[in-house]
């Protein structure tokens, strides 16, 4: 059971010039060390301190809520005339408390071109840097602990973070691992690894590096949402530059041969990829992979480019997997009239510049691959 937040928390504006949080909020304890020249040790107990309260969190330019979600726009520090958008998402009550999974965006707006995705329209503005990411936890931390909440929980906080907002976030993987270095230092934010998840829509070269860093316990999503190249490419064209064979491929390496789990996100457009046939080809394609499939109705956009399925369809095509032997889940969709929901995050008001790139169908192709 989930219980409604009141008295959201009214925040600052961000000033035109870097503020002091962000010199901070993307440092460990041992680089906050090097920064005021100290020794670890002696500085554990100001890091603390900052990053568990004291630190002054970005400012928050708008705040809506609904279904008991709620969405925070951040002016970007680096660039404040534009923003990121980030989505508390409730949980389940358990333990005593009431407990949020902090969706974060990696980037303001996206160059993959998913049609199905608003951020994509926007092309990409801009990554974020590490403080610009761990700010957006900061910000949601003050959020929860400013409201006023219609129980006796004994705590309420974020529990999870998923790496789905706005962004690619393979496509800004230095300030990614830069940033969770900082959000799972024991000595400050101490988010556990396992409750992170990083989605992708599967940049081969990003997963092979996000492998070798080797965050243990971080969990690796990848946007399908197609079962066979000819549909993946007319959807999302990052396809066309790594197929699915390639991508196949690297998720085996990536899984140790199916001894790490593998999120796959669906997202079922009507009439589109919402077959028994398409549900089938999912489930060859995933052979030799230990993977939970997350069926996501597609949620509409301004204007909408695709159709949701009707709730008999979502039903039947979940089904359909399970009975061919993989686990499927529909997952549950919050803040959609704040047009919050998977999909939905973006500002309609920035759309992608004439000729810029998109992966897939750019110079950014050299021979079939990705240029660095």
């Amino acid at each position: 059971m989930t219980h409604a937040i009141k008295n959201l928390p009214q925040f600052r504006g961000a000033s035109a010039t870097l503020p002091a949080w962000h010199d901070i909020a993307g440092l460990t304890l041992t680089q906050y060390a090097q920064r005021q020249g100290i020794k670890p040790g002696a500085a554990r107990s100001d890091y603390r301190r900052l990053m568990r309260g004291q630190l002054e969190s970005p400012g928050i330019s708008r705040m809506e809520q609904s279904d008991e979600s709620i969405k925070f726009c951040i002016p970007v520090a680096s660039a404040p005339q534009y923003e990121t958008e980030s989505v508390l998402i409730p949980m389940r009550s358990f333990h005593g408390g009431r407990w949020f999974t902090l969706c974060v965006s990696s980037q303001v707006g996206c160059r993959m071109g998913c049609t199905f995705c608003q951020t994509a329209r926007m092309g990409l503005v801009k990554s974020l840097w590490p403080a610009e990411i761990v700010g957006q936890l900061l910000t949601a931390r003050k959020v929860l602990q400013g409201t006023d909440a219609e129980s006796n929980a004994a705590h309420v906080g974020v529990r999870n973070i998923v790496f789905m907002g706005m962004g690619e976030p393979l496509d800004n993987l230095d300030s990614i691992l830069a940033a969770i270095a900082t959000m799972t230092d024991p000595a400050g934010l101490a988010m556990p690894m396992g409750r992170i998840t990083i989605s992708t829509v599967g940049r081969i070269d990003g997963i092979r590096k996000l492998s070798a860093a080797r965050l243990e316990g971080v969990k690796l999503a990848v946007s399908l949402n197609a079962p066979n190249d000819d549909l993946r490419s007319a959807i999302m064209p990052v396809n066309r530059a790594m197929p699915l064979a390639a991508l196949h491929e690297a998720l085996v390496e990536y899984s140790a041969g199916g001894r790490r789990k593998i999120f796959l996100e669906y997202v079922l457009l009507a009439g589109v990829n919402d077959s028994h046939e398409h549900a089938a080809e999912l489930v060859h394609w995933c052979r030799a992979l230990n993977v939970v499939v997350n069926v996501i109705p597609y949620n509409p956009q301004q204007p909408a480019a695709y159709q949701p399925p009707d709730e008999a369809t979502v039903v039947r095509f979940v089904a359909a997997i399970k009975s061919l032997g993989i686990l499927a889940k529909r997952r549950i969709t919050h803040g959609r009239d704040l047009m919050a929901a998977c999909g939905q995050l973006g500002n309609p008001a920035v759309s992608r510049k004439r000729g810029q790139e998109v992966l897939g169908q750019s110079p950014l192709l050299e021979g079939g691959r990705v240029a660095e």
